[in-house]
């Protein structure tokens, strides 16, 4: 966590350790005349979420937002884990950690607070009474509105930008929930456009932020291929040799495919560092910018071929009697049926009674058995069956998840995956989450604001998922 605290002033540049708090004060002359000049900000990035030029970018560009002159600070809270309710966690976290920042009932005089929780998703703006009272946030209207600016935002991964947009959108009381599909462009205008001169600002930097980005991606992929393809180049021969020697059920004809596919990728790369001949590590971001297709081409081809590599070890190892690989992996089968039966819970005794079953019978298959490999395959084959069962039993919502089977060059390729269609259930069930929070945000954008807290405290402000 980064913790960023300064005034505001016109040039606040922030450089700080984790945990601990910054002042920087300018002289009076120095600030704009449209800038107030005691403005306090914090930035407490306990999700992690805010880069330090993201956590910069919120000190410079606070101040310049026209909040009313009741507003003495601005505070910006991420939560890494939280609960559907974002009012309990903020007024707990207060109390807690912050309590100059908080009274018996409401927030502190002064007080504009943005917060985004990521475990669940929700966001919220709060602010103290006489803030409320200035701004409106404690209306129905205005917080839902105040909500709406942001989540967009957040949903496409700027945070930074969504919480200074909350921020603007609590000093702008003309930002008020949208009631029907005509308001919607007013809102979009109000996200993306605010003061003419900010967005200008904005984009310049998100601009500027993005190429930067962009090269440090290609210098750190560059090094990253340029190290391990020579090495991984060497054991090729090797490799390719071991999967074509596959012979159990679950080298099937997909999975072949699968390594023709990241073979003849590898294989491309010397041409690619040939197109690269004379690039250096020390070049500057423009060379790198350029490059940086084709260096995404190779870092792909390689990391690939080294997943690839320890994936087609592992089935190979399996098939040749490996004992400790083979107990390794039934053992992670045996957890993923177990987490199937426990979400499964009661729901169907059918299918739950299949996955016992299931479940016993990876504890009656020894890895020293010589025809271990069927017996694996065998139950690799009920698994995905019993799963079409369970997935049957979640809670239906409209897919908008790629389902697609994980590859042997994929991280989370399990041995046997693909295989009579099956997948581990724990992919299953992240596919279905992000369905479910799918569902949620497009739900929430129609739905008012939690403005409750359970302990009874009546802060202005409230809470809404994204």
């Amino acid at each position: 966590m980064r913790l960023l605290s300064l005034p505001k002033t016109n040039s606040a540049i922030a450089g700080l350790a984790a945990g601990t708090m910054l002042f920087l004060t300018l002289p009076l002359a120095q600030a704009q005349d449209t800038l107030q000049d005691s403005l306090e900000i914090t930035v407490l990035d306990m999700a992690d979420e805010l880069a330090p030029e993201d956590e910069d970018f919120l000190a410079t560009e606070t101040p310049k937002v026209d909040f009313p002159d009741e507003v003495s600070a601005v505070r910006y809270i991420t939560f890494a884990d939280n609960s559907s309710n974002l009012n309990d966690d903020l007024e707990q976290y207060f109390r807690a950690e912050h309590p100059e920042w908080i009274q018996s009932n409401a927030f502190a005089p002064g007080e504009v607070i943005i917060v985004a929780g990521f475990d669940p998703h929700q966001m919220g703006a709060y602010a103290g009474n006489d803030v409320a009272a200035a701004t409106g946030i404690a209306e129905q209207d205005r917080i839902d509105g105040i909500n709406d600016s942001m989540r967009p935002l957040l949903q496409d991964g700027r945070v930074a930008l969504a919480m200074l947009e909350g921020a603007k959108s609590v000093a702008d009381t003309s930002v008020v929930r949208a009631e029907d599909d005509s308001n919607v462009g007013g809102i979009l205008l109000v996200i993306f456009g605010g003061i003419a001169a900010l967005f200008v600002v904005i984009v310049g930097w998100a601009v500027g932020h993005e190429r930067k980005k962009k090269a440090e991606q290609a210098r750190e992929q560059f090094d990253y291929a340029q190290r391990h393809y020579g090495e991984v180049a060497q054991q090729l021969d090797g490799i390719n040799v071991r999967a074509h020697s596959l012979t159990s059920p679950l080298a099937d004809d997909e999975l072949r495919r699968q390594w023709e596919d990241v073979h003849t990728q590898f294989l491309e790369v010397n041409d690619i560092f040939g197109r690269l001949e004379g690039l250096k590590s020390s070049a500057d971001n423009k060379a790198f910018r350029k490059a940086a297709s084709d260096i995404e081409k190779a870092h792909t081809a390689v990391t690939h071929m080294e997943i690839a590599q320890k994936n087609i070890d592992t089935l190979y190892e399996m098939e040749h009697g490996h004992e400790s690989t083979r107990r390794r992996e039934l053992s992670r089968l045996r957890a993923d049926m177990q987490e199937a039966r426990q979400d499964i819970n009661d729901k169907d005794t059918v299918v739950d009674d299949v996955l016992r079953t299931l479940i016993e019978r990876t504890e009656t298959i020894f890895p020293t058995e010589p025809d271990f490999m069927d017996h694996y395959a065998r139950l690799i084959r009920d698994y995905a069956v019993a799963l079409r069962g369970v997935e049957k039993n979640l809670e239906a919502v409209e897919q908008t998840t790629n389902r697609t089977a994980p590859a042997i060059y994929e991280d989370n390729w399990r041995v046997g995956t693909g295989y009579n269609a099956w997948v581990p259930y724990y992919m299953i069930s992240t596919w279905h989450a992000a369905d479910v929070s799918a569902a949620s945000s497009a739900a929430s954008s129609s739905t008012s604001s939690n403005t409750t807290f359970s302990s009874g405290f009546s802060g202005a402000g409230g809470s809404s998922s994204w």
